[in-house]
């Protein structure tokens, strides 16, 4: 359901809520695990969401564009890999020959209902204060 990309973009949104300094890419890949090759192009796609803001050329690098308490688990997995949903038949794809008569579907929707609000509800700082309780 959640791509590694979503994993590899909690982890680098985590390590510049660390710091309001500029990080380079490659520094943030290698705190964090993360293969360098992905991610500039997720940073990419985290700054078009306007979670983070990028600086071109010598000393840039990357730096978060809101508190960590502004950005949500759900805003981080619509930017790296779209709008979730939990079954094709939620997301308006086509439907199965049952569609009509699917028992099925008010699962899938509450299922669906639960995770929306559970990413939604979660954010950045709820990840750091976890960190800090865990310590």
């Amino acid at each position: 359901m959640f791509s590694n990309r979503t994993e590899y973009a909690i982890r680098a949104l985590r390590e510049l809520a660390g710091t309001t300094n500029l990080l380079r890419s490659e520094d943030i890949a290698t705190r964090q695990h993360i293969p360098p090759k992905f991610l500039p192009h997720i940073l990419s796609d985290l700054a078009r969401a306007g979670l983070v803001k990028a600086a071109r050329g010598y000393g840039g690098g990357v730096i978060l564009s809101r508190k960590p308490a502004e950005i949500t688990f759900k805003s981080v997995v619509e930017a790296v890999q779209g709008p979730l949903t939990a079954y094709d038949c939620l997301a308006g794809l086509p439907h199965c020959e049952m569609a009509k008569d699917c028992t099925l579907q008010p699962i899938w929707r509450r299922v669906q209902t639960a995770i929306d609000a559970i990413l939604l509800s979660t954010t950045l700082e709820d990840l750091i204060a976890q960190e800090r309780s865990e310590a």
